[in-house]
């Protein structure tokens, strides 16, 4: 969702023509207008509902409601009618999952339980929901996808209720995890099993559903250095763009600028939208990771030759100072 208004900053920084940014831009946001519109028919044939992403639903309620454990029950508020069964169901889970060393899964800052695992509120209601319209011909998608709107509109609701325990208790451990996202599931290679399903087969045109890897050890051991790096390159990259801006940075080389302004705001919208609405986890972050680390260390570069310019201006002019004096 964020690359078509990176491309319209590329389109905007070019020397093109200003016809053709505009046809550029106009293009891009046509290509995903079409994509959006033709996915969003197809769920409103589904389920009735024109959305373009169930999944966005999911997790909007998946991320209130790590932060609405937080919320003592003498401080919860009333909810509207139509979430009060939904919202009775998640505080009796609450109540019931207040011992962190039974439910250990509990524990967890800003993670993805609450929208996948059965037993959690979100799916339970959803089965309830179908079981009471005795509607035994969904499929798993339809129901799925069914609930995306209402739980969209839950946990925005309860956001904007709780804005303060949403902050202290979903983006700021999502930006922990962000500063150095965890392997997660990319720890083990197929999640440590040698097999796969048959929709997996088809996809990859394996021969069969049994693979394997040529190193010893499932274990994928290459990947453990990715969250350190990916720490240190935030770090770099946040005081590199501080430091262009201080240093005035934009006065020196104007298509250095252009780099800066595009790697500055890759950076920006990725964090922006992971912290405050995604998961954080490195299968999301490798590509922004590698991207990132290509502009911190053109920046990097940019501030070294710019100390040696200076150094070298020093040296000129301490070396023009006695002449000065003689004269």
């Amino acid at each position: 969702m964020i690359y078509p208004f990176i491309a319209a900053a590329a389109f905007l920084l070019s020397k093109l023509p200003l016809r053709k940014k505009i046809a550029g831009i106009g293009l891009g946001l046509l290509l995903c207008g079409l994509f959006m519109g033709f996915t969003m028919h197809r769920y409103k044939k589904l389920t009735g509902y024109w959305q373009y992403s169930p999944f966005s639903g999911w997790l909007m309620a998946n991320n209130a409601m790590y932060a609405y454990r937080h919320v003592d029950s003498a401080d919860r508020k009333p909810v509207l009618p139509k979430f009060q069964a939904l919202d009775s169901m998640i505080r009796k889970f609450y109540d019931r999952t207040r011992d962190l060393r039974i439910n250990p899964s509990e524990k967890a800052m800003a993670s993805t339980f609450y929208m996948w695992s059965p037993n959690m509120p979100l799916m339970q209601y959803r089965d309830s929901l179908f079981k009471a319209a005795k509607d035994t011909t969904a499929t798993e998608l339809k129901k799925w996808a069914s609930m995306g709107p209402f739980y969209k509109e839950y946990g925005q609701y309860i956001i904007r209720k709780y804005p303060l325990y949403f902050a202290a208790y979903f983006m700021w451990p999502n930006g922990r995890k962000y500063y150095a996202p965890p392997v997660e599931f990319l720890e083990f290679y197929n999640s440590g099993s040698d097999g796969v399903s048959d929709q997996a087969k088809a996809w990859f045109g394996y021969q069969s559903q049994k693979v394997k890897i040529r190193m010893k050890n499932p274990k994928v051991w290459v990947l453990d250095f990715y969250p350190i790096l990916s720490g240190i390159i935030n770090v770099v990259m946040l005081f590199g763009l501080l430091y262009y801006i201080l240093l005035k940075g934009w006065q020196y080389n104007r298509v250095f600028n252009k780099m800066v302004i595009m790697g500055g705001m890759v950076w920006l919208l990725n964090a922006v939208f992971t912290i405050g609405a995604s998961s954080a986890a490195l299968r999301f972050q490798s590509f922004p990771v590698l991207l990132t680390t290509t502009f911190a260390l053109l920046l990097v570069d940019w501030m070294a030759q710019l100390m040696r310019s200076m150094k070298m201006e020093q040296q000129k002019l301490t070396e023009e100072l006695p002449q000065e004096a003689i004269a």
